[in-house]
């Protein structure tokens, strides 16, 4: 009898050693499944590459705000040849549209999505200017200076305080 008792309690020790064992390798399993899925490439590179176009598309924008001021600053009367250099204060913003329920308790809003899944953008802002530099031959005459401040303040609505005007070496 007491060998029975023996052989029954060495089995179900070892069908709860199995079940540990069984549970250990599924936990395993999914920790690998978790680690594979982290390496592989996913949504992440997806968010990397709209930053990165997004990225592209304001230094595009900073480039040809710059062409156009050194386009017209050129062309004021004794300014003569002209660079200039913007800084932004901040990348392009988005506004997406969004659906608001109102109920008697609460209220509820959730973007307006499109068919192929993305929101639908509602206002696009573009990058707001920090500063303006200007070097230019004409920098050096207060007046130049004075009209091409004045010409940039109206532009841009940039206090003056943020703009700065020098001659350009020659």
């Amino acid at each position: 009898m007491k060998k029975n008792e023996l052989l029954s309690t060495l089995r179900s020790l070892q069908s709860s050693k199995g079940r540990t064992s069984l549970a250990v390798a599924v936990g395993v399993l999914a920790m690998l499944l978790l680690l594979l899925s982290e390496l592989l490439p996913g949504g992440g590179t997806q968010k990397a590459a709209a930053s990165t176009t997004q990225t592209v598309a304001v230094s595009q924008y900073q480039t040809r705000l710059e062409q156009q001021l050194e386009g017209l600053i050129s062309q004021l009367q004794g300014a003569g040849r002209t660079t200039v250099m913007v800084t932004l204060t901040t990348g392009e913003e988005t506004i997406y549209a969004v659906d608001t329920q109102t109920g008697d308790l609460q209220q509820q809003e959730t973007h307006v999505l499109l068919q192929d899944g993305s929101a639908l953008a509602e206002t696009t802002y573009l990058p707001q200017v920090c500063g303006v530099a200007v070097l230019c031959e004409g920098g050096g005459d207060v007046r130049v200076a004075a009209r091409i401040t004045e010409l940039l303040h109206s532009l841009l609505d940039l206090p003056t305080n943020r703009i700065c005007v020098e001659q350009r070496k020659r």
